[in-house]
C-alpha cells in the first residue's frame, strides 16, 4: 500500500493535471463538442443504465469489500454472475483502452511489442498446451470482446464460440468482427449465455476443447462453470484454464496479503481469490482430472521475458507508461475527471476509473510481492468414472452421479 506522504503526492499529481485538463479543454465550447463526437475516450459510449447507477448496483454485491480496511464478500448466490455482467458492462471500455481487447496479463518480451507479448502467450498456451489444431471445436468460456477467439482461430484454423453474459461485450464483438475476412467469420461465433449453466444451443459431447482466459475467477465456485465445460468435451477432449490465482507464498493469515486479494477481487470484479491446491480440488468436484499445473508468468521469465507485473506497475515503452502503468492509470483518472467536469464524460467514469486502480495497484503489487499471479495455467482432462460434489462456501450438499 502506498505511504500516507506517496498518497498525498499521488493525489496533489492527480488534482493538478485533472486541472490543467479542465481548463485547457474548457476553453473552447466548440472544442467540447468536435471532442465529444470524434474523440473516443474510456466511457464514450452508452451503455444500459447510467455509470452511476450501474456503479452502486455493482458496490452492492461487494459491501464493505469496496473500501481499503473492508471485509470479506459474504456468499453469493448467482456464483457472481450478476456482479461480473455489471463489471464489464462498466469496465470493458476502460479495458478496451489500456489492453485493447485482450483483456488479459503476459511477461513482456524484451524486443517485443506489448499486445505481441500478449498474442505470444495466447499461443503458447493453446498451441503447446492445450493443443487445438486445425478443424478443431472449441469453447471460450468468458470470451470478453473475442479478442483471444479471434487471434486463436488464426493461429490454428480452429472454430471458435465465444461466451459471455455481458450483452455490451456481445455488442463490441460483433463490430470487431465485422471488417475481417469471411474466412474469420466462417471460424467464430459469439454466444450469450452464463457460463454456469450454459445455454442448450451448445450440444454437450461435441467440442474439442474448452478454455477460460482468466475468466474462471470471476466467479465464487469454479466447479459450477468447470462442470459445464467438461459437460461440452467429447470423450478425448481437454480443459484448459489460463487462471488469476494466489501463489503458494500467499499467507491467509497476513492482513496485508488479505487487503490486497480483497482489492483485486472489488477491482477486478472477482470472487474469492484462491491457491492452486484449492483451485484443483474445485477441478476434482467438477469431475477433472488436471494434468498440468504452474505459473506461466514463471515460464516467461525463464526465457527472458519482463514480469507480467511490469506494464502496469511501471511501463516498458511509451505506451504501457501512457496507458497501463501505476502512472499512466493516474493520467486516465485525471483526464476522465477533467472530461466529467466539463460535461464530456458521463457522471461516473471517474468512479470506474478509481475502482479499477483498486485493481491495478494491488494485482502489481502482489505480482512484485510473489503471493500473486494471473497466469497460472492448468489443463485438465474429464475422469473416466465422474462423481460431481457440488457445493458452495456456505454449504455443501450431497454427491449427485453425473
Amino acid at each position: 500500500r502506498e505511504s500516507a506522504k506517496q498518497k498525498n503526492t499521488g493525489e496533489k499529481m492527480v488534482k493538478s493535471m485533472a486541472i490543467g485538463a479542465a481548463v485547457t479543454a474548457a476553453l473552447s465550447y466548440g472544442g467540447i463538442q468536435m471532442l465529444k463526437s470524434n474523440v473516443w475516450y474510456p466511457g464514450k459510449y452508452t451503455l444500459d443504465s447510467t455509470r452511476l447507477a450501474i456503479n452502486e448496483q455493482f458496490d452492492k454485491y461487494y459491501g464493505t469489500a469496496a473500501t481499503w480496511g473492508g471485509t470479506d464478500t459474504s456468499h453469493d448466490e448467482t456464483n457472481n454472475r450478476d456482479a461480473a455482467e455489471r463489471y464489464f458492462t462498466l469496465t470493458t471500455d476502460f479495458l478496451e483502452w489500456g489492453w485493447g481487447d485482450a483483456f488479459h496479463m503476459a511477461p513482456e518480451n524484451l524486443v517485443g511489442a506489448f499486445f505481441r507479448s500478449m498474442a505470444f502467450w495466447e499461443e503458447v498456451f493453446v498451441g503447446t498446451y492445450l493443443g487445438i489444431k486445425p478443424g478443431m471445436k472449441v469453447a471460450d468460456l468468458g470470451m470478453g470482446v473475442g479478442g483471444p477467439a479471434r487471434r486463436i482461430a488464426e493461429f490454428t484454423g480452429a472454430s471458435i464460440e465465444g461466451v459471455t453474459n455481458c450483452k455490451y461485450q456481445l455488442q463490441r464483438a460483433a463490430n470487431i468482427t465485422k471488417p475481417l475476412p469471411q474466412w474469420h467469420k466462417d471460424r467464430l461465433k459469439y454466444t450469450e449465455g452464463d457460463y454456469n449453466n450454459l445455454p442448450t444451443s451448445m450440444e454437450k459431447g461435441t467440442f474439442d476443447r474448452v478454455y477460460f482466459l482468466e475468466s474462471l475467477s470471476h466467479c465464487e465456485d469454479r466447479a459450477k462453470p468447470l462442470e459445464q465445460a467438461r459437460l461440452l468435451l467429447k470423450e478425448d477432449g481437454y480443459v484448459g484454464a489460463w487462471q488469476w490465482m494466489l501463489t503458494p507464498a500467499f499467507n491467509y493469515s497476513d492482513p496485508y496479503h488479505i487487503e490486497l486479494k480483497r482489492g483485486m477481487e472489488y477491482g477486478g470484479g472477482l470472487r474469492n481469490l484462491n491457491k492452486p491446491e484449492e483451485r484443483i480440488a474445485e477441478m476434482e468436484r467438477a469431475g477433472l482430472e488436471v494434468i498440468m499445473s504452474f505459473d506461466m508468468g514463471v515460464e516467461g521469465i525463464k526465457r527472458g521475458h519482463k514480469g507480467w507485473w511490469v506494464p502496469i506497475a511501471e511501463g516498458h515503452d511509451f505506451f504501457t507508461k501512457m496507458r497501463s502503468s501505476h502512472v499512466g492509470r493516474k493520467l486516465t483518472m485525471a483526464t476522465v475527471w477533467a472530461l466529467e467536469k466539463i460535461g464530456i464524460a458521463e457522471p461516473g467514469t471517474y468512479r470506474t476509473a478509481l475502482m479499477m486502480e483498486h485493481c491495478g495497484y494491488s494485482a502489481a503489487v502482489a505480482g512484485e510481492m510473489g503471493i500473486f499471479t494471473p497466469l497460472w495455467v492448468m489443463i485438465a482432462k474429464p475422469k473416466k468414472t465422474t462423481t460431481v460434489k457440488q457445493e458452495t462456501l456456505s454449504s455443501t450438499t450431497s454427491d449427485s452421479e453425473i
